[in-house]
């Protein structure tokens, strides 16, 4: 039983720490709707444009915090953006101008909500 008790008072921690300095993420974003809790950091994503060009919609519902999605072309240079505050938000980014890498870079300000982003090429 004190083994039992050891244990979750382990996970407990873990838990806590794991949501005070990182977030707590359950989903892959771009595959699934991806809820958050106090979600923290930057994730990038790298698409391909072969000629039809790289779309990015979806939607984010926040109850705290900001995400900010930024999307780049082959140079380099910012072709969209958006932030997601507090409430419901339809996102919408595309880019047909050039040919090559186009890399997606989503931050997380602290943010608790959903994420449900999709990608057509």
């Amino acid at each position: 039983m004190k083994f039992l008790i050891a244990l979750l008072l382990i996970l407990a921690v873990a838990l806590g720490l794991t949501y005070t300095y990182g977030g707590i993420k359950l989903g892959i974003v771009m595959v699934t709707p991806t809820r958050m809790w106090n979600a923290q950091g930057e994730t990038t994503y790298s698409y391909r444009n072969i000629g039809n060009g790289v779309q990015i919609s979806g939607q984010c519902e926040a109850s705290r915090g900001l995400v900010i999605l930024r999307l780049t072309d082959p140079d380099g240079l910012q072709v969209g953006g958006q932030q997601c505050p507090k409430g419901t938000w339809a996102i919408g980014m595309s880019n047909r101008a050039k040919f090559g890498t186009y890399h997606m870079t989503i931050d997380y300000l602290n943010y608790t909500g959903i994420l449900d982003l999709s990608v057509t090429r």
